[in-house]
């Protein structure tokens, strides 16, 4: 027997299990009183054991809560269920949503949802977000928070690199670095940040431009084909000029891509040689001598002379020009823009003109006068909705056209509103409406030849072909049954024709590499549209066909006989000797309407370029000679190279098959889809001469201006700020500008 167990013979029951620190003050309690009321031997001992948990509990540190930010706990309550769980219940509709469950909290975006959603009807603050009534939207779902990291590294040289790119993008002054706006802007951004001075910002921007000019230049150095140009002349009100010139071309993976290589001072853009500077810069920067295909201008700024000057000079550098002749072409959008300035001009139509104009601007701008316009149209009820009325932008045609043809079809409600209406006091005649029906049905066709120049991609060549024969047809039908504009017609179709008569050698040489057209299309359009003479058009642009495919098969195999006897190609190619032209001597039946007109051009460009080339060195003259009794041979064949391409006594059979296989072919059927360089990037080495014809050809622009301007009426303007930059700095954040917006670099 002890003094814990008197009776020995019974044993000891199990020590009670010591209560841990989860225990709370209440339960302690409870087991005390229970522990008085019970007499049992043992109570000493299990308060000793409750009081050693309670003193060691007070040894450790009590954890705090965190305390509770969010909003949602100004509208909800936690309550801890039987099952252990706690819930959340929304103070005003008593819903309730889970909150923690096994010591895992749950989160309060659905409480928040619960609130800011309206979900809850009883809530006052359901106006948190704005609600949706007509059941088609949703409210978006709540912003998550985001981690603000304040103690992030600054980058400072990639921030100079990201804000001249952004000066560059958007055409911001240089000088912005030095606005108090800006400055004050930033430094409340980010308060590290040092802003850079205008001599860190002008330096990165030139070292940008310097960067991508790089990758451009190795990027035009893979082209498949030659690069076509482009030039457009903006104007300033210092009288100086500034030319624009572009590249056009096919790149390697055969897409039309095009860039502006350079922005060229012109000092007078009237002279004679206004665009040589800006021509021959571009051809020498770029490494483009004997790779021209084509050069477009607009002959509404650059005279006859100028022209003539350019197809001299780069008929003298390229091979591949038929006579010059695939060098110049006018500005297919300032044509039209031209043709429409003068339609709407016209002495016939300027008085209706002027009153249909005055009479939207009435209607526009008087508020009680737009009310009793729209309550007369209601009772002329249309099949069709009416046109919205506009107010015309002189400066763009084709907003007079749609002005004209919404008040046309409010012919019968501008009648009615001048005995209805007091202070409308217009009055059009029948007469002046049937000249503005017969204004917009001559601009209808013009602005539906626009369409091809206002698409997002630029167009392939090919698809002129049958946009400016339609133009042509159209305008010739409209000139036989227009009685009210007849003259003005007229001469409109008249200066198409002139036009039609430069260009339609191109366009008929890139319908032809059109799998879906070839020769066929052609003669189908030309026999529609000249009835007997067609023969005579249709011969033309088979012998170019034919004299174009001889001149690149014979390039071929001079730069196959270059590599393999060890002669710099460079050295060859722009050997005066090679450039082909165009038998002058030849029958002029067989010449085209396009060579007619620049074979005396020509004429007078050739002949100092032969005193020129009599002045070549001993050395150099040696070399010609070499190559003019040279023959190549190719098997059992003997090629022999004269002094022109009609010259060339070509009888290669390997050299025929491809071009006559490619026109004997059945047609590629027509689709939406249908990609004409796609089909020539599979079948480049099917027909390896004619796929470096389509890159050349589909590659031609017809439009020197971008497609936003293509009905522009007024010339391009410098603004004085870009007039005062320093040539230099003028090019790099132009080009760079155009560069980056391509995204291909």
């Amino acid at each position: 027997p002890t003094a814990n167990n008197p009776n020995p013979s019974q044993p000891l029951p199990p020590s009670p299990k010591p209560i841990t620190r989860r225990l709370i003050l209440p339960a302690v309690a409870l087991l005390s009183a229970s522990v008085t009321m019970d007499p049992n031997p043992y109570s000493e001992l299990v308060d000793n054991k409750v009081n050693v948990e309670i003193e060691s509990s007070d040894t450790q540190p009590i954890k705090r809560r965190r305390k509770r930010k969010s909003m949602v706990w100004d509208h909800f309550t936690t309550e801890t269920t039987t099952s252990g769980t706690t819930k959340a219940f929304c103070k005003h509709c008593n819903k309730s949503y889970a909150y923690m469950s096994g010591g895992k909290a749950s989160g309060t975006s659905h409480l928040k949802r619960h609130i800011e959603l309206g979900i809850c009807d009883k809530c006052p603050n359901t106006n948190l977000v704005p609600q949706v009534n007509d059941g088609t939207a949703s409210c978006p779902p709540p912003k998550k928070r985001q981690k603000r990291c304040a103690n992030a590294p600054l980058d400072q040289d990639g921030c100079n690199r990201e804000m001249a790119k952004m000066i560059i993008m958007h055409g911001y002054p240089l000088h912005m670095v030095e606005h108090p706006g800006f400055t004050s802007f930033v430094k409340t951004v980010r308060p590290q940040f040092g802003m850079p001075r205008f001599d860190t910002v002008h330096g990165d921007c030139v070292n940008m431009f310097l960067s991508e000019k790089h990758k451009l230049s190795e990027f035009v150095g893979e082209t498949p084909g030659g690069v076509s140009l482009s030039v457009d002349l903006w104007l300033s009100k210092q009288s100086v000029g500034y030319a624009f010139v572009s590249g056009h071309f096919v790149d390697k993976d055969w897409s039309l891509s095009n860039r502006l290589l350079n922005v060229v001072v012109v000092a007078c853009p009237d002279s004679d040689s206004a665009l040589n500077q800006s021509i021959t810069a571009c051809l020498s920067e770029w490494k483009l001598e004997g790779k021209v295909s084509s050069l477009t201008v607009s002959q509404s700024q650059v005279n006859k002379t100028c022209a003539d000057n350019l197809r001299g000079f780069l008929t003298f550098k390229n091979q591949h020009v038929l006579n010059g002749q695939l060098l110049i072409g006018e500005c297919y959008a300032r044509l039209l823009t031209s043709m429409a300035q003068e339609a709407l001009a016209a002495e016939e139509v300027r008085g209706p003109v002027k009153k249909v104009r005055d009479s939207v601007k009435y209607v526009k701008t008087n508020d009680a006068c737009g009310e009793k316009f729209e309550e007369v149209k209601r009772l002329f009820p249309a099949s069709a909705p009416y046109k919205d009325l506009v107010i015309d932008n002189k400066g763009r045609w084709d907003t007079s056209y749609k002005m004209l043809l919404a008040g046309l079809e409010h012919r019968q409600v501008f009648s009615c509103l001048e005995t209805c209406y007091p202070g409308y006091k217009i009055s059009i005649s029948n007469e002046e409406w049937r000249k503005i029906e017969s204004l917009c049905l001559c601009l209808k066709v013009l602005f539906e030849a626009s369409d091809v120049l206002t698409r997002p991609k630029h167009s392939t060549a090919n698809n002129f072909f049958d946009v400016m024969t339609k133009l042509q047809l159209e305008l010739s039908h409209l000139a036989m049954g227009g009685e009210d504009l007849g003259n003005v017609v007229s001469s409109l179709r008249e200066r198409f024709d002139l036009y039609w008569r430069g260009c339609f050698l191109v366009v008929a040489v890139a319908a032809v590499l059109d799998p879906r057209c070839k020769m066929q299309h052609v003669k189908e359009t030309f026999t529609e549209s000249y009835g007997e003479d067609a023969e005579q058009w249709i011969k033309t642009v088979s012998d170019a066909v034919h004299d174009l495919y001889t001149n690149y098969s014979d390039t071929n195999l001079l730069d196959s006989y270059v590599v393999d006897h060890g002669f710099d190609e460079t050295e060859v190619v722009q050997e005066p000797h090679f450039q082909q032209d165009m038998p002058q001597d030849a029958d002029k039946d067989e010449i085209s309407p396009q060579s007619e007109q620049t074979t005396e051009s020509h004429q007078q460009e050739t002949q100092p370029k032969v005193e020129k080339q009599q002045n070549v060195s001993e050395e150099y003259q040696d070399h010609t000679s070499f190559m003019d009794d040279v023959l190549l041979e190719e098997g059992s064949t003997l090629v022999t190279v004269g002094d022109s391409f009609s010259d060339f006594d070509i009888e290669i059979s390997e050299m025929k098959p491809e071009l006559d296989q490619y026109l004997d072919d059945n047609l590629v059927l027509k689709s939406e889809d249908f990609d004409v360089l796609s089909w020539w990037r599979l079948n480049s080495n099917n027909y390896p001469t004619l796929s470096k014809m389509a890159a050349d050809f589909l590659s031609i622009p017809f439009s020197t201006v971008s497609s936003e301007s293509v009905f522009d009426t007024e010339v391009k303007q410098m603004d004085s700020y870009r007039t005062s930059l320093p040539r230099g700095t003028l090019e790099a954040l132009l080009c760079t500008k155009d560069w980056l917006k391509n995204q291909t670099l």
